[in-house]
C-alpha cells in the first residue's frame, strides 16, 4: 500500500485527547493530549498525507478546538466539526495507525 498522499481523518476525543469526565464534558481546554498519538499523526503529515482532524463537538467549539490542536503541536491541514469522507479514519474505535506508518 502507498503510505503517502492519502486523506486521513483523525478523531480528536479518545484518540489524540483523553476523554473528559462527564462533569467536564464541554471543557475541552482540560483535555489531556496523548503525545504518543500526536507524534504518530504528525509523522503521517510529514510523510505528505493530508491530515484532517474531525470531531463530533458542536461547531461553537471550533476556535477552542483549533487552539488546542496548535497548543499541543498537532500538524494538520484542516479541522472539521463533523465526520468526513476519507481514505482512512483514525479514532478510538477502529483503524490502527501502525498500518499507515
Amino acid at each position: 500500500m502507498n503510505k503517502t498522499n492519502k486523506i486521513i481523518g483523525v478523531d480528536i476525543d479518545g484518540y489524540i485527547a483523553d476523554p473528559l469526565d462527564k462533569k467536564d464534558r464541554h471543557k475541552y481546554w482540560l483535555s489531556k493530549p496523548r503525545k504518543d498519538m500526536i507524534e504518530k499523526v504528525n509523522k503521517l503529515y510529514e510523510n505528505r498525507n493530508i491530515i484532517i482532524y474531525h470531531t463530533g463537538r458542536a461547531p461553537i467549539y471550533y476556535t477552542e478546538t483549533f487552539a488546542w490542536l496548535i497548543k499541543n503541536g498537532c500538524k494538520f491541514h484542516a479541522l472539521r466539526m463533523a465526520k468526513l469522507n476519507a481514505d482512512f479514519f483514525l479514532d478510538d474505535k477502529n483503524a490502527n495507525i501502525e498500518d499507515l506508518l
